[in-house]
């Protein structure tokens, strides 16, 4: 196994699979791609990381004759669908077939099954309105826009005007726990969302509108699915994450000598929450994908699977919510693997967590670890001690600021 910077290049015939981390902001952006040439995304960062990075990788996959085999969005969180809302404008204005891509995995308001009746009445359709001009005041994604305009406008809108298949390996419902796929020559688990997760997040959503008019009653139209991805993109953590001093070595080396993982609040994003977490399987290799799931869900998921006799040792784990010390704790002590990836450029709640590199550390102290960073980021420098490293048994590899990390398994 080797680590390189993102460079799209044929596929040796030791590699079983290739994994790109491009970088996103504090963002998610993965391209996976097996050596039979099974092409799956999951996640596209923002506008800018699909236009700088993942545009190009579309374009050599098309020039190749090949398709995106699968389109994972995680959650709907704008550093994770906004790239793909640029991508489905370039399908729509004729840039990329339909036919680039076979399936979309993107749980929405429709897979909620929140409807009572097939349309909404005028001062329902107006409370929803109304909800939108409230929203575009907030939301930089979308501030100064017409209503008119942000009608359609959104992923879910996007998604429905493409015709691409939507979910069609759940039977068109919701991607949840207990769904497996064989997606060429992958073979995908999913984790989480649980039906509980899913209906938290439906009771959610009907709270809300029940508070702009009590009687308000769920339909079939399409605004739905824009005002209720809208309202998610303006729901924040309630708490941020607190910057590490400027003696950040200290507090490093204090917490690793104490020898105990670190645990903090949890997070509280219903969104988060609402992740779509996977397992991806090719032959040997396997690999843990968990988006922003809290640290609460992925100990119930995980579980269940070692109740279930699933072996937990992977070739990479992806941290969750880019490495947040509220999301990575207690699972990490579940799961072995070489690789640890995270994703993000420190621009947003200061992530990664020095507590949560702690953590990766510490969980499982005889394993050797790798941790990956898809950009080259500060706190590097306080991990990047090669005392530590040799106590502690782990190594560090990072990437071009400009590009990201490819890891090949």
């Amino acid at each position: 196994m080797k680590v390189s910077n993102v460079k799209y290049e044929e596929f040796y015939d030791e590699v079983t699979m290739k994994i790109k981390s491009f970088n996103a902001k504090n963002g998610d952006a993965l391209y996976i791609r097996s050596s039979s040439g099974t092409n799956i995304i999951v996640d596209m960062g923002y506008s800018e990381t699909y236009i700088n990075h993942i545009s190009k990788n579309i374009k050599e996959i098309e020039k190749s004759g090949e398709n995106i085999d699968l389109l994972i969005i995680t959650h709907i969180d704008q550093d994770h669908i906004s790239g793909a809302i640029s991508f489905f404008e370039d399908i729509h204005s004729g840039i990329y077939k339909q036919s680039i891509i076979r399936q979309i995995w993107h749980n929405s308001y429709r897979h909620l099954s929140m409807a009572t009746r097939a349309s909404m009445c005028k001062d329902d359709y107006n409370v929803l309105e109304e909800l939108l001009c409230r929203l575009s005041k907030h939301n930089s994604l979308i501030t100064g826009m017409q209503i008119s305009a942000l009608q359609g406008s959104t992923l879910a809108g996007l998604i429905f005007k493409s015709g691409v298949e939507w979910n069609k390996d759940s039977s068109y419902g919701p991607v949840i726990k207990g769904n497996v796929s064989v997606i060429g020559d992958l073979f995908i688990r999913v984790l989480s969302p649980c039906e509980y997760i899913l209906n938290k997040l439906k009771r959610y959503w009907r709270s809300e509108l029940h508070k702009l008019k009590y009687d308000f009653e769920f339909g079939e139209d399409e605004i739905f699915d824009d005002a209720f991805e809208f309202y998610l993109l303006n729901e924040t953590e309630a708490n941020s994450s607190t910057p590490i001093s400027a003696k950040g070595e200290d507090k490093l080396e204090a917490l690793l000598n104490k020898g105990e993982m670190v645990e903090d609040q949890n997070d509280t994003s219903v969104s988060n929450s609402s992740s779509i977490v996977t397992i991806i399987e090719s032959g040997n290799c396997r690999i843990l994908l968990t988006g922003d799931a809290h640290d609460c869900d992925l100990i119930e998921a995980l579980t269940e699977q070692i109740q279930n006799g699933l072996n937990l040792d992977f070739d990479l784990v992806k941290l969750s919510h880019h490495g947040s010390k509220k999301s990575n704790y207690k699972w990490l002590h579940l799961v072995r693997s070489k690789y640890y990836l995270i994703s993000t450029d420190a621009s947003k709640h200061d992530h990664p967590d020095i507590e949560a590199l702690i953590n990766v550390i510490l969980s499982n102290p005889l394993d050797k670890k790798i941790l990956c960073f898809n950009n080259d980021l500060e706190i590097i420098t306080k991990i990047n001690d090669d005392e530590l490293k040799k106590k502690y048994n782990y190594s560090i590899m990072r990437a071009n600021r400009d590009w990201g990390i490819e890891i090949e398994l």
